[in-house]
């Protein structure tokens, strides 16, 4: 396998992970043991008035969920796409024996 094979399956293996964090619904568990839906980390799914009428706080807590999963799965996105880019547009002259 070469090195140019390597990296774009590694880029690709980080780029699907990093949209699975990024898709990947949350969820807070409340005190009565019901699950209060938060979205994914895009903010899709995300009804606020659904879970502001179960506590106010839970807003903030999905708020806080959503951006530590941003801040986990921007990262991991940004380095497979950067992998996936690097072994595209590196010399395929270099690579070849």
């Amino acid at each position: 396998m070469s090195v140019r094979t390597f990296a774009v399956v590694v880029g690709l293996a980080f780029l699907l992970g990093g949209g699975a964090i990024l898709f990947v619904m949350l969820a807070v568990e409340a005190p009565t043991g019901s699950l209060i839906p938060c979205g994914n980390a895009l903010g899709i799914g995300f009804d606020e008035p659904a879970v502001s009428a179960a506590g106010p706080a839970y807003v903030d807590i999905c708020d806080d969920l959503r951006q530590r999963r941003l801040l986990w799965g921007l990262p991991v996105v940004g380095l497979g796409v950067l992998l996936l880019i690097g072994s595209l547009v590196g010399s395929r002259k270099a690579t070849r024996r």
